[in-house]
């Protein structure tokens, strides 16, 4: 940990132990702002960083290393073994499964100040699998003529049978962005096929 720049990445060890160590420290933190004049959890924060006992930070270090072993059989994981991405079929029922395909995420939570934001967390399950963040990110240049590049979680299609419901997926882990296809002639370049109403 103290060599670590504190990058997330899917590759980092360091990621794994301080995103499940800090979602330990962060039930001292969590408190509902009520009343005007209360500490907000941001204060909070900046109050533990600065005041915290070495048990209070400690123990839920020890915590995450024991559970990390006990549900890998090693403390010594890279983030993106643990933190997946999933997509589901919207279905209720459905579940994370562990043994099921999933794409490694390097990206945290906000909750920790990152953008792009993927929160994950356990389904009963021993991987993390994301069901919040940025699940659609554009950026956009205004000119004479319009650039934009923008990104998906998953894919442009609701449909699990569509080669375009997961498309997307390996480009969004990657923090990759694909062309938007503004203007017409640009979208007819890439047509896959075309209707007219009516016909």
């Amino acid at each position: 940990m103290k060599g670590w720049d504190y990058r997330s990445s899917a590759g980092s060890v360091a990621s794994t132990i301080a995103f499940e160590w800090a979602e330990r420290v962060n039930r001292i933190l969590q408190k509902v702002y009520i009343n005007q004049g209360e500490k907000d959890q941001v204060q909070n924060t900046k109050d533990l960083a600065a005041k915290a006992r070495p048990k209070e930070l400690l123990d839920p270090l020890k915590a995450t290393i024991d559970d990390l072993t006990q549900r890998f059989g090693t403390w010594n994981k890279p983030w993106g073994e643990i933190n997946r991405f999933q997509r589901s079929t919207g279905k209720i029922t459905e579940k994370y499964v562990d043994s099921a395909a999933s794409i490694p995420v390097g990206f945290g939570s906000a909750l920790w100040g990152q953008l792009p934001s993927f929160r994950s967390s356990r389904f009963e399950t021993n991987k993390r699998y994301g069901f919040s963040g940025n699940s659609f990110v554009c950026a956009v240049e205004f000119g004479k003529r319009i650039k934009a590049k923008s990104i998906l979680a998953g894919g442009n299609s609701g449909d699990p049978s569509s080669k375009h419901f997961n498309d997307q997926a390996l480009m969004y882990s990657k923090g990759q962005f694909k062309d938007v296809l503004f203007y017409k002639e640009d979208v007819l370049k890439h047509v896959e096929r075309n209707y007219h109403p009516g016909e």
